[in-house]
Order: C-alpha cells, then sequence, then structure tokens
C-alpha cells in the first residue's frame, strides 16, 4: 500500500477515533483526573464547590486511547497489506466521508451533553 494511503486512512482514523473515544469518557462515565486551576493541582476526585476542568483528563485520555489504537491500525497495514494494494477513489471518498460523519455526530452528542449539563436547554425553554 502506497504510504500517501495508509496516511490518509490513519489521519482518518486518529480523528473518528478521537472524538469516538472522547465521547467514550461521557457515555461510560470514565473516572480521569481533573485540574484545579486555583490550587494548580491535579486530583482524580471532583470536589464540590471548587471549580476544576476535567476537559483536560478527557482530552488527553481520547488522544491516547485514539492514539493507540491508530498506531495499531499503521502498523497493521504497513506490514500485513500486500505492497501493490491501491485505494479505489470511492473508497478514498467512503472513508472520507465516514470519519467526517463520525466525528460531527460526535462533536453534537459532545454540545448536547454539556448544555445538559450546563442548563442551556432550560434557559432556552426545551
Amino acid at each position: 500500500m502506497k504510504r500517501s494511503d495508509i496516511t490518509y486512512i490513519a489521519g482518518s482514523v486518529f480523528a473518528s477515533l478521537t472524538a469516538f473515544f472522547y465521547c467514550c469518557t461521557m457515555w461510560f462515565s470514565i473516572r480521569l483526573p481533573r485540574y484545579y486551576p486555583l490550587e494548580h493541582t491535579w486530583k482524580w476526585v471532583n470536589e464540590k464547590g471548587v471549580p476544576s476542568q476535567g476537559w483536560y483528563g478527557m482530552q488527553a485520555f481520547a488522544f491516547a486511547a485514539a492514539g493507540i489504537v491508530t498506531l495499531l491500525v499503521y502498523l497493521a497495514l504497513r506490514y500485513l497489506v500486500p505492497k501493490d494494494t491501491e485505494l479505489e477513489p470511492a473508497q478514498t471518498r467512503m472513508l472520507g466521508v465516514m470519519a467526517s460523519l463520525i466525528v460531527v455526530v460526535c462533536l453534537g452528542y459532545m454540545l448536547y451533553y454539556e448544555f445538559g449539563r450546563w442548563g442551556v436547554f432550560g434557559l432556552m425553554g426545551l
């Protein structure tokens, strides 16, 4: 497989899996460290009444998990797929559409989840 095809597939996999694993932190309530900016420290607990930022831990988890899976996909494509294999234009388009669709759906869910937590829907009368 050509290096450009492998790079395209790996990039599509990484983008879509980063969004997916970020959503997994919300779906499965994965416990991750939170950053407390006033104390300049990280903690595994969510202290009530103290401002904290869980986004950093969620994003680190999503990037790390997507990076590991993308590395495995890259290695599989590089060493297990025959060198003369080429992506067809239709396959390239379909992969791009699927990756974009996954990212858009996951981003939509992230907005829905956060707006629900922040009470935005209540303010809008929904």
